[in-house]
């Protein structure tokens, strides 16, 4: 049982990843839909060792058996988000209990 188990009460519409073409356009194909979730609205920055700043609009928590990468699209209440960090948080047996992605 995951920790986060009983919090996952909402839904994102769709997660879809990307691919680039030759000019770096990308191309966005939906891999998920209707994923279990909870969606908060926060305002967090951080600073990158590059000194670049990152603003992250909504933190999100996932089942761990969702597989995403850093840019990929999330919509949410017909608004498009991009993953900006993704975060595994493991159980105290050593296995992943559940992700906390940031977007923007």
């Amino acid at each position: 049982m995951s920790l986060v188990e009983g919090l996952l009460n909402q839904t994102i519409t769709s997660i879809s990843s990307y691919s680039k073409d030759v000019y770096g356009d990308k191309t966005y194909t939906v891999i998920y839909q209707d994923v279990p979730c909870r969606f908060q609205e926060i305002l967090e920055q951080e600073l990158l060792p590059t000194g670049e700043s990152i603003t992250y609009t909504v933190k999100v928590w996932l089942y761990p058996d969702i597989l995403i990468r850093r840019g990929y699209k999330v919509i949410k209440d017909s608004t498009n988000y991009i993953i900006q960090k993704i975060s595994i948080k493991y159980n105290l047996d050593g296995k992943a209990d559940h992700i906390e992605c940031f977007l923007n």
